[in-house]
């Protein structure tokens, strides 16, 4: 078990830290179950595109580790599929149950909590690998 672990990159925080947001996105998407789904699609979208930010921003400011991310627009487009397939699957399970809020719900919170960290270190080690551009300009 000691060897998995020190080979998984990733390891405890970040895998906490994707149940965490599993967690979140489930609830406010089953919080919102008697609101259109315009409703729910945009509530969901300002919680996953404006909370990391900010999170990144308060880590920085707290002088905690912050390391290689991967681009801004593999985050963003990742994020607006996520919501876009939820609303798909809720429009799809309308016609057959009205627990489909639900349903999406614990959809979304699974996609996160199984999905998510295996795409972070992926994505993670692309970024890790591809060289920044020294920002002064200066070699």
């Amino acid at each position: 078990m000691a060897a998995e672990e020190d080979a998984d990159p990733i390891g405890t925080p970040v895998r906490l830290g994707y149940a965490v947001a599993a967690l979140v996105i489930g609830g406010a998407w089953a919080f919102g179950w008697d609101v259109p789904l315009w409703q729910h699609a945009l509530r969901l979208l300002v919680i996953v595109l404006v909370l990391p930010p900010i999170v990144h921003l308060a880590r920085r400011r707290l002088r905690r580790p912050v390391t290689a991310y991967p681009p801004m627009r593999h985050l963003v487009v990742a994020k607006v599929l996520l919501v876009a397939g939820a609303v798909g699957l809720e429009l799809l399970l309308n016609r057959w149950t009205w627990w489909a809020p639900f349903i999406t719900a614990a959809a979304l919170a699974a996609t996160v909590a199984v999905g998510g960290p295996p795409w972070h270190r992926k994505l993670r080690q692309r970024a890790a690998s591809v060289p920044r551009a020294n920002p002064s300009g200066r070699n």
